[in-house]
This record gives C-alpha cells, structure tokens and sequence, in this order.
C-alpha cells in the first residue's frame, strides 16, 4: 500500500493541471475532453488514495506500527509518530477537501492546494530522514520500506 500511495500521489500532480482549465473554460464553451478525463483520474486516484490510507491506518492500529530501530532517541522517536499521523492526515483530508471542492462548493480548493503543498513538504521530509536512516545512521529502516515492494 505504501508505495501505490506513492504512485497515486504522483499521478496527482499532471492531473491536478487539467482541473483548472476545466473550471475555468469559459461558460460558452465546453471544456476540453482530455483534460475532463484527467480531472476524472485525478478525482478517481484521490479517492483510491483515501481508501489507502485507511487500510494503512488500519493495519497501523491493528498489528501495530514497525519497530523503531533500537538506538533511537525520545526526540527521533516522537518525530517519526507525528509526521507519520501528519501524512495520514493529509492522506485522508487531501480526498475529503478535493471531492468538497468538486461537488458542493470550490471555495474549499485553496485550502486543498494548501494540503496539497504541506503534503510535498512532508513527503520531502519522509524521504530525506529515510535516507538519514541509511547513509548516516546505517540501520535498516529504508531496506525495510524498500522490502515492501515485494
């Protein structure tokens, strides 16, 4: 699940483009077909995001999040438990604020947007303390995230 939240999340970002040329076709005219059926992936990949999401944060409160490797510190440990809910978070309010900006009001779309980039801030940060793991504290904790692919 982790790494097709990934995949989904990156199909996010060309998709998104489309959104804003379909609402902001001028009102004689249609939007364009491609960037209609972009704006139904973006919307589709959102929602398949948000059920994600969820199987993850089930799984998490069921069996329990992995081990922390054992020479980590309170700080290091309390860091890894909020940006971890942080990108739940994000996981399930980016379709929530998506589809309500869809469907009953765009008033709601810069806060999305907002999400949108707070969500990049923490991905970058997800990537660069799993690198930290490997290279400066050469423990197994990105080999682990990478094993999931298998």
């Amino acid at each position: 699940m982790h790494w097709a939240v990934l995949v989904l999340c990156l199909i996010q970002v060309p998709t998104s483009w489309a959104i804003g040329r379909t609402h902001l076709a001028h009102p004689a005219t249609e939007p364009d077909p491609f960037d209609l059926f972009l704006h139904d992936v973006h919307a589709w990949s959102g929602w398949l995001i948000l059920l994600l999401a969820f199987g993850q944060l089930g799984l998490r409160l069921v069996l329990g999040r992995p081990a922390h490797p054992e020479n980590s510190s309170w700080l290091e440990l309390q860091a890894s438990t909020a940006a971890h809910w942080a990108l739940y978070s994000l996981l399930i309010a980016l379709p929530v604020t998506g589809t309500i900006a869809m469907y009953v009001t765009f008033r709601i779309a810069p806060v999305h947007s907002l999400l949108s980039w707070m969500l990049l801030v923490l991905v970058v940060i997800h990537v660069a303390a799993a690198l930290w793991h490997h290279f400066y504290r050469r423990d197994d904790v990105l080999r682990r995230m990478i094993g999931r692919v298998r």
